[in-house]
C-alpha cells in the first residue's frame, strides 16, 4: 500500500500545484475595441413591408466622429433622406454599442423618416474597419464605415 502512496501522492501533488496558478490577465488592446476616431461610409436601411413583404433599400454616405473622453459621438454627412444628423453619448464593450441621442426627445417618433444613431447595436471593429448593424421586425440597420 505504501509503495502505491510513493507513486500516487507526488502525482497528486503535481497537479495540485498545476491548478492552483493564476494566470495574467488578458492583454485587451482597448484601440481596437472602442471606436474612436473619423469614419466614412455608408449607412444602409433595408425596410420591409408589413403588408407586401416587399424589401425598399435606402443608402446614405455618412461620417460618424468619435470622442473617447468623454465618450460623444457625431454623425453628419448624407442626411437628407434616411440618416438624421445626431449627437450624443455612447458605449461599446467590444460586442454591443449604445447609443443616446441627444437630438432624440420625448416627442421624436421611432417612425420617422430619417433614422436617428440611437439604441443599442451590434459592432465589429479591428482598428480600422467598423461595422455597426441591427435589425427589428420590419427594419435592418447596417453602417459599413473606414476610419480616416
Amino acid at each position: 500500500m505504501k509503495k502505491y502512496l510513493l507513486y500516487i501522492l507526488p502525482l497528486f501533488l503535481a497537479l495540485a500545484a498545476g491548478c492552483s496558478k493564476n494566470s495574467p490577465a488578458p492583454n485587451i488592446d482597448y484601440s481596437t475595441i472602442i471606436p474612436s476616431g473619423n469614419f466614412l461610409g455608408t449607412f444602409t436601411l433595408i425596410h420591409k413591408s408589413s403588408s407586401t413583404g416587399k424589401l425598399d433599400t435606402g443608402r446614405a454616405i455618412i461620417t460618424i466622429a468619435f470622442t473617447p473622453s468623454p465618450s460623444n459621438y457625431s454623425v453628419a454627412g448624407d442626411t437628407s433622406k434616411i440618416q438624421a444628423p445626431s449627437h450624443g453619448s455612447y458605449t461599446a464593450d467590444g460586442t454591443l454599442i449604445s447609443f443616446v441621442d441627444a437630438t432624440v426627445t420625448k416627442t421624436t417618433s421611432p417612425n420617422t423618416a430619417k433614422k436617428h444613431l440611437s439604441g443599442s447595436f451590434f459592432y465589429t471593429y479591428d482598428g480600422s474597419n467598423l461595422r455597426i448593424y441591427g435589425s427589428s421586425d420590419t427594419l435592418s440597420f447596417n453602417y459599413q464605415m473606414a476610419k480616416y
